[in-house]
């Protein structure tokens, strides 16, 4: 009979998941002490599965860091809400050029609340400086989002405040940074693993199989809900059967014409109940264009991104103004 450990995956785990998967981890390790047969490694274990716990409690109830993690929040509400507007300016055509100009300037900076607490805050004061800026202050004056960007500064202006003052913040604070604690806490389990595959190697698998299957058990648990979580996050759906809006005949005014259609995807439950979907332009698709410069038949060519795969084509056309 072959006994083998397996590997935790601890380097995806959520903090949460990793503490709690360490503290049923040396459970079992404590169960089985006898065979593992090293109080030190086991006592090692322990202190640091209560350090990371201990640590852990503390970042949760800092008064600052739910301050910050608050004040993140709004002004993440506020930047996507200005990015919603200038999406829905995009369709209009009196408004569509200053939206453009706009959106590609927000476009450079990527989906910034998804990037670290330090980029994000630099990344808003660039925007605000620049949408503020004499390239771009006419056309957000037009777009009515002065108030928005506004908001987004006072946001921004307290999350730094914020970070000053935990800087500040001493008292009770653990001496150790948590990825620090988080790979003594690993190096710890990786210890103990370590020598009882040694024991398997050199005593043979019998006195070990408990244990194993056991520890075996409970890797598998959480390797399982870390993969099927990456699977919700990326799971691709096609948008080749979504429907397209028809779009109206445009007006030729001596420029490029652009478009953006709107695209709605359904779907029918086991119940027969059907859900539709209206797709969010470049979040879930984006366009481009094939003889939109002039009076004919313009195309319009849809890719799925983000979540999303697939292409669609259509057309629309494009008449001088009479």
């Amino acid at each position: 009979m072959e006994t083998v450990l397996r590997k935790p995956e601890v380097y995806n785990y959520t903090n949460a998941d990793h503490i709690e998967f360490h503290k049923l981890s040396y459970a079992i390790c404590g169960k089985y002490a006898a065979v593992i047969a090293d109080q030190g490694m086991l006592g090692t274990y322990n202190s640091k599965v209560l350090q990371e716990e201990s640590l852990f409690k503390w970042i949760r109830k800092s008064d600052y860091t739910e301050k910050k993690a608050v004040t993140d929040h709004a002004r993440d509400e506020t930047y996507n809400e200005i990015i919603r507007m200038v999406r829905l300016f995009l369709k209009n055509p009196t408004r569509h050029e200053n939206a453009l100009h706009v959106y590609n300037l927000l476009e450079n900076y990527g989906n910034l609340t998804h990037t670290g607490y330090d980029a994000e805050t630099a990344a808003i004061d660039s925007i605000i400086a620049r949408l503020r800026s004499d390239d771009y202050l006419s056309a957000v004056t037009m777009l009515g989002l002065l108030p928005w960007i506004d908001e987004l500064e006072t946001h921004n202006n307290l999350f730094k405040g914020y970070v000053n003052d935990a800087a500040q913040e001493q008292v009770d604070k653990p001496g150790i940074a948590p990825r620090q604690a988080r790979r003594e806490t690993d190096e710890a389990l990786r210890r103990i693993t370590s020598r009882v595959t040694s024991l398997i190697n050199l005593n043979g698998p019998t006195a070990y199989a408990d244990f194993a299957g056991e520890f075996n058990v409970l890797v598998n648990h959480y390797n399982t809900l870390i993969h099927e979580h990456y699977g919700r996050l990326h799971a691709r759906i096609d948008i080749t059967s979504a429907n397209i809006a028809s779009i109206p005949v445009q007006p030729y005014t001596g420029k490029p014409v652009y478009f953006v259609p709107i695209l709605t995807l359904s779907k029918t439950a086991p119940d027969g109940t059907t859900t539709t979907t209206e797709l969010v332009f470049s979040q879930d698709y984006t366009v481009s264009y094939r003889n939109n410069t002039g009076p004919g038949t313009a195309t319009v060519i849809m890719k799925g991104i983000g979540h999303y795969v697939g292409e669609l084509v259509t057309t629309f056309n494009i008449e001088n103004v009479k």
